[in-house]
């Protein structure tokens, strides 16, 4: 049986929304078998390439980019010990200074260094004593303890030692007392064995030592941090999508009450996702944060889509076509909105390219692909699935009134609410205009807001631990002043030593900057125990080991290291900070032109990179906006269209944003992604809705009933496909990771005010607008 209505193929293709695009599914009609095969061997190299999937070890790699401020930190991690391989090993005692505790964590310092992925190790039992008269710096704690009052003194010399008081060892304040382990992790290990096994054989010796006599001890630092993301990663990847997808097939049941449809929804999603994330590991792309977000992405795309489809080929079985009609009668009418759909979401995705960051550049454009490939899935592979599946047209005919009494009555209400649109069309348009205006004002005084434990999970010991170094140490986040000086020149040169003391003296004085440390401050406890005759510092360096003097001086360059900590703060609490630090080297670059003095370190790369970086993709949002009004525009060949689909595009967004500003929050890498995300699907129910219209408008002659018909036929989906990513989105609330979490709010927020903008405020707008001449035929 042919279709009865279906619009002719050449009309179709001339004023088809997505250029004749939707037609690659039509072959899939007349050979589903064949095209079936080459879709399964294509799934199967798609499988063979997710074992290569990998998680991103790299904290700085958000950071990477071509600028300044990167070089001058890639140049660091260069010369230096990186912090960003620096396992924090943190002990709390409230009898932390006495003999017998000391004698525990001695055994740590030494068990940690027979530690696999342990390249050097800094701790009390570290530091040396002024140099003899044979010029031997011994040991500062000697092998062998003493006890009563001569302990006592030996403990005050510990507390005074200038790399130890206040750096490695808190200061007594009544309660409990603090020390620091510092590790330095050889890097090719760690690619090696895995972050997870060297982060775990430090815990388990830590703990085995420490915890049974009574020792607190936690880890913290750069690789404890990215272990745990990767975790949480790795759980919300199994656990959330997972939850997510079964139940969106519930609901899909609940309404459809067919296990074949069901099936149909679900099969293009889980495609998808095999195919973008089988490809990507081809690609050889890492798995991190926003990488992670691909896969839901990709269902809520694949999925949205695939409704729309079932909808329209369950509708025309139930007129009486047969199975092949009614799938080419839905590639014909709501294909064309899904290719629009999908380019105008690669659009938005496509914006996240404008920034600095390579990952996030990466992201836009893996985001992108993705997108197209899940159209592909719903356009190539629901077809075969319907006329494989559905067999029987006349028995489907004789069970849909019985089994759809959900969907009907969800009809029923959309058609209700249409009238009652209809009614009030007016004042709803004038509300509308109204939220859309108070809600863009709201939204523009959002600022970036970023945080480097913001990316990190909020329930483990890294944060934790941070706190504790916040509280007692002044910060567990470095920042240094890398100092370099002519080749013909040595660390210990009066003019260079003169610039060194300059610099360490004012980060002293730079207020939020603590725990100052650099080759000044042997050079002062030195003076201070007499030590003051030339070459003295030179000969103490030479006989300190070799990675506890790297931490100051760079082996292979003419470089040098002044570091401070820096507490857990806001990026625009620290950039100013950082800037007026940098503002106070201008004085010693006048005075020492031969030399540069550049601020640095992973948190002043995040900090400073992090506000230029939010502005950037919240820009980027802005130009995806006006290109994707544009794009509707030129698709339906309308002016009209375009100014039309404004108000219900940039709703969701702004009140989203509203609701972020009202809320406390910023604008913060995952909130202005996840927005850029969100105006991709939503943007989908606009044009979904428009092209029904337009439909619609073709078969009647009245407006008013062209957008009731259009609401009756386009709600249910609406409302049902919203529903169901609302509910699978849901899952993400419960993610270790607070950036997910924010995401997931956001997305769910944006996606019912885009429900609220399509079937409420667009349909008003239109009958307000309807003198103008709107929509009056196919247009």
């Amino acid at each position: 049986m042919q279709a009865s209505v279906a619009a002719p193929a050449n009309e179709t293709l001339m004023k088809s929304l997505g250029f004749g695009i939707e037609r690659i599914g039509l072959p899939a009609v007349r050979w589903p078998v064949g095209v079936l095969l080459l879709l399964l061997a294509f799934s199967a190299v798609c499988a063979l390439g997710l074992p290569r999937l990998k998680t991103d070890h790299s904290l700085s790699e958000l950071f990477a980019s071509n600028t300044v401020d990167f070089e001058h930190y890639r140049t660091m991690s260069a010369r230096f010990p990186t912090s960003e391989f620096d396992v924090l090993v943190v002990i709390e005692s409230e009898n932390l200074m006495q003999p017998d505790t000391l004698e525990h964590i001695r055994s740590l310092h030494l068990d940690l260094q027979l530690a696999d992925a342990v390249e050097g190790i800094i701790s009390i039992f570290s530091m040396r004593q002024p140099p003899d008269e044979n010029g031997y710096p011994a040991p500062l704690l000697p092998t062998k303890l003493p006890r009563g009052e001569e302990f006592e003194a030996l403990a005050k010399r510990v507390v005074d030692h200038p790399l130890i008081g206040g750096k490695l060892l808190s200061r007594p304040d009544g309660k409990s007392q603090l020390t620091l382990i510092i590790l330095s992790l050889k890097q090719d290990v760690v690619w090696k064995q895995g972050l997870s096994r060297s982060i775990g054989e430090i815990e388990e010796i830590s703990r085995s030592v420490l915890e049974p006599v009574g020792l607190r001890v936690q880890l913290a630092g750069a690789p404890v941090m990215q272990l745990e993301i990767r975790e949480a990663i790795s759980k919300d990847r199994l656990t959330y999508n997972g939850t997510g997808f079964l139940v969106g097939m519930l609901i899909c049941y609940a309404f459809f009450r067919r296990v074949k449809l069901v099936l149909i929804t679900s099969l293009c999603p889980a495609f998808a996702v095999l195919w973008a994330m089988g490809l990507l590991g081809w690609a050889d792309l890492r798995l991190n944060t926003f990488i992670n977000v691909i896969p839901p992405l990709v269902m809520v795309i694949s999925f949205t889509d695939a409704m729309h489809m079932v909808f329209s080929i369950r509708r025309r079985l139930t007129l009486g076509d047969d199975r092949f009609a009614a799938i080419r009668h839905a590639i014909l009418t709501v294909g064309p909105a899904c290719v629009l759909t999908s380019i105008t979401t690669s659009i938005a995705f496509m914006s996240l390219t404008l920034t600095d960051s390579g990952m996030i550049r990466t992201f836009g454009i893996a985001a992108a692909l993705a997108t197209l490939l899940a159209f592909v899935t719903v356009i190539v592979l629901l077809p075969i699935l319907v006329v494989l599946l559905f067999r029987n047209e006349k028995d489907f005919m004789e069970t849909e009134q019985a089994r759809h009494k959900a969907i009907r009555g969800l009809e029923n209400v959309c058609t209700n609410f249409a009238y009652w649109i209809r009614a009030h069309y007016q004042l709803i348009a004038i509300c509308g205009l109204s939220l859309l205006a108070i809600f863009s004002a709201l939204h523009f005084q959002l600022e970036p807001r970023y945080r480097l434990s913001d990316q990190v999970p909020d329930n483990k010991q890294s944060i934790a631990t941070s706190e504790r170094l916040d509280l007692k140490l002044t910060g567990a986040h470095p920042v240094h002043i890398m100092m370099e000086w002519p080749k013909d020149k040595t660390v210990t040169d009066p003019d260079v030593i003169e610039a060194l003391a300059a610099t360490h003296t004012l980060i002293e004085k730079q207020s939020g900057v603590g725990n100052v440390w650099s080759v000044e401050t042997l050079r002062r406890w030195l003076i201070n125990a007499g030590e003051n005759k030339p070459g003295a510092l030179a000969d103490y360096l030479k006989r300190l080991p070799e990675h506890l003097v790297q931490r100051f001086v760079a082996k292979d360059a003419p470089s040098a290291l002044v570091t401070g900590r820096l507490p857990n703060l806001d990026a625009e609490d620290t950039v100013p900070v950082l800037r007026k630090l940098d503002a106070s080297l201008d004085p010693l670059r006048a005075k020492y032109p031969e030399m540069t003095f550049i601020v640095t370190g992973l948190s002043a790369v995040s900090a400073l990179r992090s506000s230029d970086m939010i502005r950037q993709l919240n820009r980027g949002l802005l130009y995806a906006i006006v290109v994707v009004i544009l794009m509707i525009g030129i698709a339906f060949r309308s002016f009209k269209m375009m100014l039309l689909s404004i108000l219900p595009n940039l709703f969701p967004i702004v009140a989203a944003g509203s609701l972020l500003l009202l809320t406390g929050g910023g604008l913060e890498y995952a909130s202005v992604i996840a927005l850029t995300v969100a105006f991709g699907i939503a943007v989908d129910d606009t044009i979904h809705f428009l092209s029904r219209l337009r439909h619609e408008t073709v078969q009647t002659t009245s407006l008013q009933e062209g957008v009731t018909e259009t609401i009756s036929r386009i709600g249910p989906v609406l409302v049902l496909t919203t529903l169901v990513l609302i509910a699978g989105l849901s899952a993400t609330a419960f993610s270790d990771l607070p950036s997910m979490r924010l995401f997931g709010s956001l997305f769910m927020t944006t996606l019912g005010a885009a429900l609220v903008g399509d079937l409420l405020f667009l349909p008003a707008v239109i009958l307000a607008a309807r003198k103008l001449g709107l929509v009056k035929t196919a247009d």
